[in-house]
């Protein structure tokens, strides 16, 4: 996702760059308008883009390995195993013991999880809001700029 923040930043910039240096022509403002309407619509599409980023990189975050479900799925195993000894009969105080035990460590490990995840997800919005912001004002710099020249035209 950096990456293509980043690319996308960068033609941003070399896009608004372009605009910025460009001469005021009074004879091209309708192609100029056109021009800085399609800028406006791309950095719309680029705020869609990276909100859409975002989702698929939590998604990522919460499924990868390690995640809750594999935790819950490895902790019915062990206490499946525990439990079949102390329905036949075998070892039931030693089993009912290695079954608390395993509790503990699983809620140990769901709550280390989710210090995970919630550090991963801090610093992923902390780079969603940078990015957007990046993009919001490049798409707030279009729109003024089309203001101004749709105001001229008239």
């Amino acid at each position: 996702m950096k990456t293509f923040v980043l690319s996308t930043l960068i033609s941003v910039t070399a896009l608004g760059n372009s605009f910025a240096t460009t001469p005021p022509d009074p004879s091209n403002n309708k192609s100029r308008a056109t021009m800085l309407k399609e800028t406006a619509a791309f950095h719309q599409y680029n705020m869609e883009v990276l909100y859409n980023q975002y989702d698929l990189a939590e998604t990522r975050i919460e499924t990868s390995r390690g995640n809750h479900a594999e935790l819950e799925r490895e902790h019915k195993f062990f206490v499946g195993l525990y439990q079949q000894d102390i329905d036949k009969g075998i070892r039931v105080e030693q089993s009912k013991k290695a079954i608390n035990e395993i509790n503990t460590r699983y809620a140990k490990l769901h709550a280390e999880r989710d210090t995970q995840e919630a550090k991963k997800i801090a610093k992923l919005k902390k780079q969603l809001e940078v990015a957007l912001k990046k993009e919001e004002k490049e798409f707030n710099k279009a729109k003024r700029a089309l203001a101004q020249i749709t105001t001229v035209a008239r």
